[in-house]
């Protein structure tokens, strides 16, 4: 008899090939840590033993750089003439006597003992004739110095008496405990390690450091846990960490200098001294390591267990949450099958999902509404794609008229009106799209930026779009013409498909040679004209007129100037490079009248200003709000010019091709550097240097309007003998490179 097995369990279905998938990608990953384990097992044993090694060094370097910077203390003091001449002093006295010597001694003693990191407990200074000390307390017999204060069972004074006749230069003597008795009270000192020096000059001078052996223990070697030795060249014990040294008997004879060996049940880890040649030991346990080591496989094996029982409870959830929406499905799509034959497919879920995917492809292979908005996108925007259903659209191939309607919201717009201004471009689209179906059916209208609406009218016969369709547009948009300017650019007709991207840019091309007038514009061709620049004179009389400090002249002059280009029809670009030609005279007549330059709007704000401007009207009023206030700012400094001020400006402007520099000027005006620079910025708000990069850089923007002047020629006119000083220099300042200024002057 035959097991019924549920659907999903079945081996063709969907959930048992994601089942199936999930654990042999489980079993993978579970074999490779497994196998990664076994391999770094013996690795991690060798890095434990290497880590241990390492740290014995870095031990026996720490203690020999120690013992080094003591041995090395107590020999300088042979170098210090005042404290010799002292001890000379001393060794030839009893101990009640020379005392001022005394307390000199007793101040050095103190300044050495000063660093708490050097571990010293004490400082000697032991008299071998007067059989006194000096140490951090004061003075003392002998007697009293290593049998009450320092008194140790392993050094008694007679030990230390006996060092004068020892054949040495230097000594470390092994560790002891030392204690101090004083009035039947008996107070632990620590285990200290002494370290003797004999004076060069007297050898009856015998310098002695006390070393707390504990606190360097605990200090300089990484752990205490385990017993920590330091073995002299004959093999006697110098320290233990261990007080009873009962561990030092099963040392063994060190002959080679290998860093660790195994000594019964424990690991050595050995290291000899360079300096004092000490040998510093340490007994790690080898069951310690053992014990580590199998720690960490019992966290790696369980970590590896819950992993995998974690992966396979998930990978059966996951398989369950994959098929449920694949069923789902199949059940909408399977009341609209037909029967019929199907393609091959290995899971039968995705036999039925193919079925109807195909089905749904033919029904919308017929509808390319949408599909022709994205087309002329692409073609416009010239965004290459190789969709079919955007290459092959029948009607692209008919000749056409494009026309662009460029959109410019006022603020007066936002201010009095609640529409978003998006809404409001979709209502003249939507208007645009109904008006000019009415003579063209099959035109297309769509918004191409956030003010662009583009229109492409079709025509079997190249028939161009009526004027009277372009007019009425006119007339409607005029309407509103408080609200927003309307420009209508118009190519065509009878253009080839190949000729969308070509036509879009001549579009925006004439959609930039707008006059600066309120009324919607319709153009269709391109005027040739010289572009507009003001003569010599007339830049005369403009800085004449600024300097006159009255403002109505410059207001006749404003209209006269507004005048003449309303009658050449120039264009909004042509209007703005006006305006920042004069604002560039106005500038210019303000710092040549020695007046602050934050007295006049800042340069940068002045030209975004620029840029906003559309109309004659709005031109006029930004340059009577400048120029008026270059007029008061002028005429209100006119009585009190400062000389020192007016010649350092009149000597930059005639020698800007010159090295320039405040000493130069500071020396002509028999002034000090200081004082010129402190009072210029005082009086003008700004430092000279920066005065004279803005002169320059304004002067470098009047001859880059020259075409035949070369970038380099200008700078070097202008004092600049570097031309990547003077394309940084004058990016810093205008915001752009001398390059970009240049072709947006032109109106490249």
């Amino acid at each position: 008899m035959r097991i019924a097995w549920p659907e999903k369990w079945r081996t063709n279905s969907l959930f048992a090939r994601l089942l199936v998938s999930f654990l042999a990608i489980i079993l993978l990953l579970a074999a490779f840590n497994f196998g990664s384990f076994l391999y770094l097992k013996g690795k991690i044993h060798d890095e434990i033993v290497k880590y241990n090694s390492l740290n014995m060094k870095h031990t026996m370097e720490s203690y020999e750089t120690h013992f080094k910077l003591t041995i090395d203390m107590l020999l300088s003091l042979n170098q210090n003439n005042e404290l010799t001449a002292n001890l000379n002093v001393l060794r030839q006295l009893p101990q009640t006597a020379g005392s001022e010597k005394t307390v000199n001694l007793h101040a050095e003693i103190k300044a050495l003992m000063a660093n708490p990191l050097m571990f010293y407990e004490n400082i000697v200074f032991y008299f071998k004739n007067g059989d006194f000390v000096l140490e951090k307390e004061g003075t003392s017999r002998v007697e009293d110095m290593f049998g009450k204060f320092y008194r140790s069972p392993a050094y008694p004074p007679d030990y230390w008496r006996g060092q004068f006749a020892e054949p040495y230069f230097y000594r470390i003597h092994p560790a002891a405990v030392f204690s101090q008795k004083y009035m039947n009270l008996e107070q632990g000192l620590g285990r200290l390690i002494p370290v003797s020096v004999k004076n060069a000059l007297y050898r009856d001078v015998l310098f002695l450091v006390f070393l707390d052996g504990d606190k360097m223990a605990r200090t300089l070697h990484y752990s205490l846990d385990n017993p920590f030795f330091i073995l002299d060249e004959q093999q006697k014990l110098i320290y233990a960490s261990d007080p009873d040294a009962a561990a030092a008997a099963k040392l063994p004879l060190f002959t080679e200098d290998v860093s660790e060996t195994k000594l019964g049940d424990h690991y050595l880890f050995q290291q000899k001294g360079k300096h004092t040649g000490f040998r510093y030991v340490t007994m790690v346990p080898i069951e310690s390591i053992s014990s580590e080591l199998l720690r960490l496989n019992l966290i790696l094996i369980s970590l590896l267990a819950v992993t995998i029982g974690i992966s396979v409870v998930t990978s059966i959830l996951f398989s369950v949450r994959l098929n449920y929406p694949v069923q789902r499905l199949l059940r909408t799509v399977h009341q609209y099958n037909d029967p019929g034959a199907s393609a091959d497919f290995r899971i039968r879920e995705f036999e039925l999902i193919g079925e109807q995917i195909g089905r749904m492809r033919r029904d919308l292979s017929d509808k390319n509404s949408l599909l022709r908005y994205y087309a002329f996108t692409d073609k416009l925007k010239q965004i290459h794609t190789r969709h079919p259903d955007l290459n092959d659209i029948s009607f692209i191939q008919k000749p056409f008229t494009l026309i662009l309607f460029q959109l410019r919201f006022l603020p007066r717009f936002m201010e009095e009106t609640s529409l978003a201004r998006e809404r409001a471009t979709y209502f003249i689209r939507e208007y645009i799209e109904s008006y000019v179906k009415r003579s063209h059916p099959d035109a297309l209208t769509f918004q191409i930026d956030k003010d662009q609406i583009l229109t492409l009218a079709f025509s079997e016969h190249g028939q161009p779009v009526a004027d009277d369709c372009l007019a009425g547009l006119k007339e409607v948009f005029d309407y509103d013409k408080d609200w927003c300017h309307f420009t209508i650019a118009v190519c065509g007709p009878s253009l080839p498909a190949s000729e969308f991207a070509a036509a879009y840019e001549r579009a925006l091309m004439l959609a930039g040679e707008r006059q600066p007038l309120e009324e919607t514009q319709i153009i269709r061709q391109s005027a040739v004209r010289p572009p507009y620049r003001l003569t010599a004179m007339q830049e005369q009389e403009l800085q004449t007129k600024v300097r006159s400090g009255s403002f109505e002249p410059l207001r006749q002059w404003i209209l006269q100037q507004l005048e003449a280009l309303r009658g050449r029809e120039a264009t909004v670009p042509e209007l703005r490079r006006f305006l920042q030609q004069t604002a560039g005279l106005a500038l210019k007549a303000v710092e040549a009248a020695g007046l602050p330059l934050q007295a006049m709007p800042a340069e940068r704000e002045l030209f975004a200003d620029i840029e906003q401007c559309f109309t004659y009207a709005e031109a006029q009023s930004l340059l009577e709000r400048l120029l008026g206030q270059a007029t008061e700012a002028i005429a209100a400094s006119s009585e009190h010019k400062d000389p020192v001020i007016e010649f350092v400006k009149r000597y930059t402007e005639e020698h800007l091709s010159e090295d320039v520099s405040l000493d130069l000027i500071a020396d002509k005006l028999n002034l000090s550097r200081g004082y010129v620079s402190t009072y210029f910025k005082e009086k003008t708000g700004m430092n000279f240097s920066d005065y004279l990069h803005h002169v320059r850089i304004r002067h470098a923007q009047e001859l880059l309007l020259d075409l035949e002047l070369k970038i380099q020629d200008i700078a070097l006119r202008l004092g600049y003998q570097n031309v990547n000083s003077f394309i940084r220099m004058f990016k810093r300042y205008s915001g752009m490179t001398p390059g970009e200024y240049r072709k947006k002057q032109s109106g490249a």
